[in-house]
């Protein structure tokens, strides 16, 4: 998954995993799941089939705040203990094969989430750090693999998705029951439900196996620049890892306001939909990294799962540097080269700030497991040959298949294939080392031609710019030159005269590329009058961070062109956060004199913006909005207590460190401590916490 990290909780009370067979294996669960939406509660009853293989004490199933309805452990009503956590078996199970059914209720306060309403109701799931057992009663110990089926009943013309292959549909009145199985065991995290209204288109991988990519209705002219390259890094990963795709079907899922850039639940990767795009946002942002990601943790974390979260490296990392091998495969060798650079400068960053962190560590940080791990397997492969190193992946992947394994069990496979590696001096310097070898890692990228030449341009970074210019300004009109490498040309800018660096502008301005482009949007602070109308060029570029750079900088700095500025962008809308038709009403509001009869409409939907049927980030932009026009805007004031209860992390943080911020004025305090007794419980108890702190 894109920036997450799991947690360990222990299944059993005692010694539950042995070297080979652990005493009690659950293999199949066959779950049943309904909804109460009203109450945002769900009703399920889950059959598992399990093993005993030996005497134990207790077997223990993980259920987080759930009303247990009934149980029958082998047809019978056995005794059992729950703490709210975990439901204990102590008797009724024996040696050999047994089933349990568990009925329950549950309102879940995490990892089930409902977004929107009416026809724009989602419901989605989110296992990963947060974990299955808040839905479903299962495990949150990875090391316990399950095959799971399930039926899913709701309203009739909603889609709804779990794992594995549609195995049948059933309507009955209103409600459909959506029937999923699954082939081979995973761990409880990668469990999955999406409900909501989709188109879907298919393809066919080279294999023969059925991608799904599923779009919402109104979303549907964004198909072809969201869903780009899909096949081809699925048919390429196959390819690279030599291990057939094993799960059946692959899906992707775009949801709104989910807390992270996508999840890799086994066959159903549910991803943000901010990853959306149209034919301009595109240019600016798209899903392919994170696609080919969350594609390739179906083998590093589905396929072969870590045992501890000192070995996580082996899936985040694994599935970083393999997202990196697939866009080589897209964009070429110089583009690898270059992500490898971006991503030492990122781990170099974590440094600076004192995070750095081991690799082969439960305490990494995100940087660490991610890009610090992708950086382990590079090198690792550099120094093999990377035939060698595909050879070590495969015979990985299908040791270990359906299992988990740790950092130890990887590195045996190296020294199985090139057993005159230094294994002692990688497992010390690099999977054991805080610090990152950044002299040895640039080496291995420095003659890259684009690495290279960005190498060269930085190093002129403290020349001045009469020294360099000449240099600056024919690198910059090479139609060969990277466009990193002109973006930093135009970053050294900064600062420079308008009349110095006329030439370099005019040579921007004719250039198609929108990377550089909207590099000088970024550089330009104040608009020179001579280059007015060339900048006002940069309204009509295809992106939308460009646009609204542009858009800002004009409005501040043209007042005179104001109501012809706004006149021009007024049916804007941007990303998926509206960033420009936000920015747009905002400015608009501000205006003087500028249809004033409309005004009261613009702020209505402004403010309209910032209630919780709309995404956090739109929500976010719009509370900016309104505070840009009156920073004690009262009307934003109920929005940042509902904040507080969100999904949504940085929501919440924002709501509670801008309640923290107006709290510093005696009458805001005031203002929330009587606002306390008139709000929904989960807001009375979040903002009394919060102001009880201060």
């Amino acid at each position: 998954m894109k920036q997450t990290i799991l947690a360990l909780s222990v299944l059993f009370s005692l010694n539950s995993w042995s070297q080979t067979t652990p005493k009690v294996d659950f293999t199949t669960a066959n779950a049943s799941i309904r909804f109460d939406i009203a109450e945002h509660m769900v009703i399920g009853d889950v059959t598992y089939q399990f093993t005993v293989n030996e005497a134990t004490d207790t077997i223990k199933i993980d259920a987080k705040n759930m009303m247990i309805q009934g149980m029958k452990l082998n047809g019978q009503t056995p005794k059992y203990q729950y703490d709210k956590k975990k439901i204990a078996l102590t008797k009724g199970y024996t040696v050999g094969e047994n089933t349990l059914t568990i009925s329950y209720k549950t309102n879940p306060k995490q990892a089930l989430y409902y977004v929107g309403s009416g026809t724009d109701l989602q419901i989605w799931t989110q296992g990963q750090g947060k974990y299955t057992s808040h839905w479903l009663p299962s495990f949150d110990d990875y090391n316990e693999k399950v095959i799971f089926n399930t039926k899913v009943t709701f309203e009739t013309g909603y889609d709804v998705i779990s794992n594995g292959v549609l195995d049948g549909k059933t309507v009955s009145g209103k409600q459909t029951t959506w029937s999923y199985k699954m082939n081979h065991p995973m761990s409880s995290y990668l469990m999955m439900m999406a409900i909501g209204k989709f188109d879907k288109k298919t393809e066919k991988a080279a294999s023969g196996i059925t991608i799904e990519n599923y779009i919402r209705p109104v979303d549907a002219s964004k198909y072809a620049t969201t869903y780009q390259h899909t096949k081809k890094m699925f048919d390429f990963l196959e390819k690279q890892t030599s291990f057939s795709y094993p799960w059946q079907i692959y899906r992707n899922i775009p949801v709104q306001d989910f807390m992270y850039g996508g999840m890799e639940n086994t066959t159903s990767t549910i991803f943000n939909s901010d990853y959306v795009v149209d034919n301009i946002g595109v240019n600016d942002r798209d899903f392919v990294n994170v696609n080919a990601h969350e594609m390739a943790h179906q083998w590093f974390g589905n396929v072969v799962t870590a045992k501890t979260n000192q070995d996580h490296w082996l899936q985040e990392g694994f599935a970083t540097y393999y997202a990196l091998l697939a866009e080589r495969e897209l964009y070429g060798v110089d583009d690898f080269y270059w992500n490898l650079y971006e991503m030492a400068e990122l781990i170099a960053k974590d440094a600076k700030e004192n995070k750095n962190t081991a690799v082969y560590s439960e305490k990494a940080t995100t940087t660490t497991y991610y890009q610090k791990g992708a950086w382990m397997l590079f090198y690792l492969s550099s120094q093999i040959g990377e035939a060698n190193f595909n050879t070590v992946v495969k015979n990985y992947l299908h040791k270990y298949a359906f299992k988990n394994a740790s950092t130890q069990d990887f590195l045996n496979e190296v020294v199985a294939v090139a057993p005159n590696f230094n294994l002692d001096n990688y497992k010390r310097n690099w999977l054991e080392n805080k610090e990152f070898n950044t002299k040895e890692a640039l080496f291995l990228i420095q003659n890259s031609p684009k690495v290279k030449s960005y190498f060269e341009v930085l190093a002129l970074q403290e020349k001045g710019f009469e020294v360099k210019k000449e240099q600056l300004l024919k690198l910059l009109k090479d139609p060969n030159t990277f466009t990193n490498v002109k973006r930093e040309i135009v970053f050294q800018l900064h600062g420079v005269p308008y009349n110095d660096a006329k030439e370099f502008y005019q040579t921007i301005m004719a250039s198609n590329d929108l990377k550089v482009r909207q590099a000088l949007a970024q550089i330009i602070s104040e608009i020179p009058a001579e280059f007015l109308d060339d900048y006002t060029k940069l309204l009509n570029d295809e992106s939308y961070i460009t646009r609204e750079i542009v858009l800002k900088n004009l409005w501040l700095q043209n007042q005179a062109g104001r109501a012809e500025l706004l006149d021009k962008t007024a049916t804007w809308k941007g990303f998926n956060d509206y960033n420009l038709r936000i920015t747009w009403l905002m400015f608009a509001l501000a205006t003087e004199n500028y249809k004033n009869d409309k005004k009261a409409h613009w702020y209505s939907e402004l403010e309209n913006f910032a209630y919780n049927k709309y995404n956090s980030n739109i929500r976010t932009n719009a509370i900016n909005a309104l505070w840009y026009l009156n920073q004690y805007d009262s009307n934003t004031l109920p929005h940042l207590v509902n904040a507080l209860v969100h999904h949504n992390s940085r929501f919440q943080k924002f709501g509670k460190d801008a309640i923290v911020r107006l709290c510093e004025k005696k009458e805001f305090k005031d203002h929330f401590i009587k606002l306390i007794p008139y709000l929904p419980q989960d807001e009375h108890e979040a903002l009394k916490k919060l102001m009880d702190s201060l």
